[in-house]
């Protein structure tokens, strides 16, 4: 699909990957449309992009809130038309065992990504269908194909995610729009981690073995992934290796991600 000319949503576009994405696709002549909860944070990005040349518009949400993305999409159809590039990378979430996550914390990580996901897809899918063109990406956690421990909550909300993402593809299965789960490695430019301490030490040692990207890589995957209209996308390549191979040996992976996972300081072994 082309990007030069595309007019482009992208969620969570206030750090990370949001942002690297956004930036990326407005160097190769999109129109990008910012969202995130952070106003400033947007506007900031906004004219960083437009300084740079490229062109790109704030539109602050809580894509958690149905009410709040029915009126962003009345207002970017109603301002821009019809986005061709839907990019859903909102995420949230510490990594802890389900007795260690409060009934709030399962709502919020359902929230974003899943809800948001499902949300903003709404909000644009029934304009997208009409002109039967279009490039919905997910930006995926390799959590949701393959578990780990101590994660319970954010895995099942990922999980959400790249389910959405299969189903939606399924539903567009007759038309000219397509949809595409992308998995990106541990990132590392990201204030994920530096927010959630804890978190990085719970990643299981078995994936310390594959290389970090920073969200700059990520970005340009996802360039790639919309050139391409792929279905599906790993970065980098040793993820996806790593994922054929819990596909082939599903029980070896298991246990290697049990093994070096995260463990309970009080342990009750099976008897």
């Amino acid at each position: 699909m082309q990007i030069a000319g595309s007019l482009c949503v992208v969620s969570g576009a206030s750090s990370g990957i949001g942002k690297a994405t956004a930036t990326e696709l407005a160097r190769r002549g999109a129109k990008v449309l910012l969202v995130a909860r952070n106003a400033e944070r947007l506007e900031q990005i906004a004219s960083e992009i437009a300084n740079a040349g490229g062109r790109a518009w704030a539109f602050p949400a809580d894509l958690s809130k149905p009410q709040e993305v029915e009126a962003l999409g009345q207002a970017v159809l109603e301002a821009h038309g019809v986005p061709q590039i839907l990019i859903h990378s909102a995420g949230t979430g510490a990594w802890r065992f389900v007795e260690e996550t409060s009934y709030q914390e399962f709502i919020e990580q359902m929230n974003t990504p899943y809800f948001a996901a499902a949300f903003l897809t709404r909000a644009f899918l029934p304009a997208m269908l009409e002109a039967n063109q279009g490039f919905i990406l997910s930006v995926c956690s390799p959590a949701s194909r393959q578990v780990w421990p101590g994660a319970a909550g954010y895995i099942a909300a990922r999980w959400a995610l790249n389910g959405f993402t299969e189903a939606l593809r399924a539903d567009l299965y007759e038309t000219n729009l397509k949809a595409c789960a992308f998995f990106p490695g541990k990132i590392s430019d990201s204030e994920y981690f530096s927010r959630n301490p804890d978190t990085e030490n719970r990643i299981p040692r078995v994936g310390r073995f594959l290389p970090e990207i920073s969200s700059r890589q990520a970005a340009l995957g996802i360039v790639r992934a919309i050139e391409t209209e792929a279905r599906t996308m790993f970065v980098p390549w040793q993820l996806g290796a790593f994922d054929l191979l819990a596909r082939l040996f599903p029980r070896i992976t298991e246990r290697l991600a049990w093994s070096s996972g995260a463990k309970r300081k009080t342990l009750r072994v099976k008897g």
